[in-house]
């Protein structure tokens, strides 16, 4: 069975994240592994996983009060119930724990009105993203839903990914919500027509991943500067949906932490490693 990552860095924006990945767990029949750093206190050098002063980097099961509010919470709802484990690691065990355990996402809390809230965002794709190689859902500690209603993906039609389109199929299905693909082309390459780009969506997406509730979404050039507008007021988005790096990636992000906050309701934020 598939486990969800819960990053613990002992925040309340972690307590927050990890209440949506109980709802997210018992949606998808998965289990969770809360990952609890070893120190309290925590730094941008780091990033929350402390070097150990021993060759272990695996502790014993622990149980903080995020672990005990998770299996109080558990208990009230009706349907599967996860299995919940909680443990102690450093950056090293990190890594160890996800490669033994089947791990289909990690979901860390971010407080998106921090004036460093991009470069908390960069560390945390250079030490999660990039060594675990899933991908990562960041829940902003102002979102408070409990379900998504309408997942946009931005990329590039050419480029885009059929086992990532399964991926939010699967996550999409949990709630019956839209799925989009707004398309952006790369930087480099030139339009594509609306004519190909349909063509591509329904021959190449659409028939090989079977969901109704798929649509596209064609961006025009001069709408660069107004991406994130136009995803999160225009789409209604409730969650972006993005490649690490990839179709605009820097941009939207820069227009994520310097303008949304204060004129969009943040949205969590899901980035694929590639």
């Amino acid at each position: 069975m598939k486990t969800i990552l819960v990053i613990n860095d002992h925040s309340q924006e972690a307590e927050h994240a990890a209440g949506f990945a109980l709802v997210l767990a018992q949606r998808l029949h998965m289990n969770i592994i809360i990952a609890t750093s070893m120190e309290l206190k925590l730094d941008s050098r780091d990033y929350g996983w402390a070097g150990s002063s021993h060759d272990e980097t695996i502790a014993e099961p622990i149980h903080t009060p995020l672990m005990k509010k998770l299996l109080r919470r558990k208990k009230l709802h009706p349907g599967f119930s996860p299995l919940i484990q909680e443990v102690e690691v450093d950056r090293k065990g990190l890594f160890l724990l996800s490669i033994r355990n089947d791990i289909y996402m990690v979901v860390k809390g971010m407080d998106e009105f921090l004036p460093q809230a991009l470069l908390n965002v960069n560390l945390a794709i250079n030490t999660l993203l990039d060594q675990l190689q899933v991908p990562l859902l960041l829940v902003p500690s102002s979102w408070s839903e409990n379900e998504f209603t309408r997942l946009v993906y931005l990329t590039d039609l050419r480029f885009c990914g059929i086992e990532t389109v399964r991926f939010l199929v699967r996550l999409a299905g949990c709630w019956k919500a839209n799925l989009v693909i707004a398309h952006s082309s790369a930087s480099g390459l030139p339009e594509i027509a609306m004519k190909e780009a349909e063509n591509i969506f329904n021959q190449e997406v659409s028939l090989n991943v079977g969901y109704s509730k798929l649509f596209l979404n064609m961006l025009e050039k001069n709408d660069e500067l107004n991406t994130l507008e136009i995803m999160v007021s225009g789409m209604q988005a409730d969650l972006l949906v993005m490649v690490n790096q990839h179709f605009h990636f820097n941009t939207l992000t820069k227009q994520y932490f310097k303008d949304k906050c204060a004129r969009y309701k943040p949205v969590p934020l899901l980035i694929f490693p590639f």
